[in-house]
């Protein structure tokens, strides 16, 4: 595991990780022969860079985000927040990684950013935040023998580090190098026992038969190697983008004294 000073620690045997019990639950805390991200040179922007979280969600964490909705939605998003939470608590008890599936502004890239930035923070998990669609970009890029990148230099990064943010997956318009592509990343970090965290838009059984499913996207053996995986969080609510964006439209006219639209 990256980031031990002394792989023979006597505390941890070489794992980075105690565990303790309090109150009848297991946590595992960071051992003191690994450096947590709090103390490294830089501070912890410095650590977000190395992550490559965008800057878009550096303030992503746990304590802001926001359930809305009705009382369905409140509670699904309250679950999700949840699970991911306790996951994080709980690295690296839990093998498996997780995977945050619903539709689009409801909140999954936050959630998967707020559990790898608590992992950076708190633990000294060396993470990487990776934009599926920005990385087959690049590596379609490599083709170009002037780019003076190879397919090596954009994947290991992708394949080694401890944890993986792998956002949107499933965007990229599905072909054979596509899913083979992502395939050789999945069961590689598989094969490793390294923990991924995946987000996607697509759902396993859509509502409508006209929307592809998963499945469609990346293709059975990658989709059944995240089944093994991952713990999947199915977040059940509305657009939060859009809702915000209404709430100001239909606040706009009450503000210049005009008639609220449809009162």
């Amino acid at each position: 595991m990256s980031g031990l000073e002394e792989p023979g620690c006597p505390e941890c045997r070489g794992t980075g990780f105690v565990i303790v019990g309090t109150g009848g639950t297991t946590r595992a805390r960071p051992c003191p022969c690994r450096s947590p991200a709090r103390g490294r040179d830089g501070g912890v922007e410095a650590f977000l860079d190395a992550a490559r979280i965008p800057p878009r969600y550096r303030e992503c964490e746990f304590q802001n985000y926001a359930a809305y909705g009705d009382r369905a939605q409140i509670q699904s998003l309250d679950t999700a927040r949840g699970v991911a939470l306790r996951y994080a608590e709980e690295y690296p008890l839990e093998e498996r990684g997780l995977m945050l599936m619903g539709p689009p502004g409801v909140g999954k890239t936050h959630l998967a950013v707020a559990t790898l930035r608590r992992l950076l923070m708190d633990k000294g998990v060396n993470g990487l935040f990776c934009d599926v669609q920005d990385l087959l970009r690049q590596l379609q890029g490599t083709f170009d023998r002037q780019s003076g990148l190879t397919e090596l230099d954009l994947l290991q990064p992708v394949l080694t580090t401890e944890v993986v943010l792998l956002d949107d997956l499933g965007g990229p318009r599905p072909s054979p190098w596509v899913e083979e592509t992502l395939a050789h990343i999945v069961s590689t970090r598989y094969n490793e026992q390294r923990a991924t965290i995946v987000t996607t838009n697509y759902l396993d059984e859509p509502k409508s038969p006209k929307i592809p499913t998963l499945l469609d996207r990346i293709g059975p053996r990658v989709r059944s190697r995240l089944h093994e995986m991952c713990h999947l969080i199915l977040i059940e609510a509305q657009d939060f983008r859009q809702s915000v964006n209404l709430a100001e439209y239909h606040r706009a006219p009450e503000r210049a004294g005009l008639p609220k639209v449809g009162a």
